[in-house]
């Protein structure tokens, strides 16, 4: 009977809360190794097109993963979503912890969706023509003042995106430790 409930195991609300982290966690790992191994890989300019390609689709499946793992959370902790007075509260008990470090991958990789990569991707494209249009490469010496603008901007949304991705990883890795203790 033992081995039966273990091979059973996945297919329980416990299994699937599980399931659903390991996936949004090894989502974002998977991600990062294979975006450093393209990016060495791939000439810059069709980097740039297939992570345009690629991260809307990578952020909306995390999206979904990690929102899928906060309502079965929030299933086993529906004290969480009850009146502030009654407990488990958010920041004091085990489980409130656990939901904030959902919420905490959850927000970065929601604001990554909807906010920052369009603005990313945008940047990118435009220096890819300003690129063309001066015939030069984008850290070549003397290029044009737009294109050290445009430089600077996708520098800057590439950073915010990447520190966000960052953080999720650290909210889903912390939910990981937190669970295990």
């Amino acid at each position: 009977m033992a081995i039966f409930q273990s091979a059973l195991a996945p297919f329980t609300a416990k299994g699937f809360y599980l399931l659903t982290w390991g996936t949004a966690l090894g989502t974002n790992v998977w991600n990062t190794l294979s975006g450093y191994r393209t990016y060495k890989t791939l000439p810059r300019q069709t980097f740039g097109t297939l992570q345009s390609r690629l991260q809307p689709l990578y952020f909306t499946f995390t999206s979904i993963a990690t929102s899928t793992l906060l309502l079965t959370h929030l299933w086993f902790h529906p004290g969480l979503i009850s009146s502030p007075r009654v407990e488990p509260h958010w920041t004091t008990s085990e489980a409130g912890q656990q939901g904030l470090l959902i919420l905490a991958s959850l927000v970065p990789q929601l604001l990554n969706l909807i906010v920052i990569t369009p603005l990313a991707n945008d940047a990118m494209f435009e220096r890819h023509r300003q690129e063309r249009v001066e015939g030069k490469e984008y850290d070549e010496a003397d290029v044009s003042e737009t294109l050290q603008k445009l430089n600077k901007k996708f520098s800057l949304y590439h950073g915010i995106c990447s520190a966000l991705n960052t953080i999720s990883f650290l909210g889903l890795a912390g939910l990981g430790l937190a669970v295990s203790l």
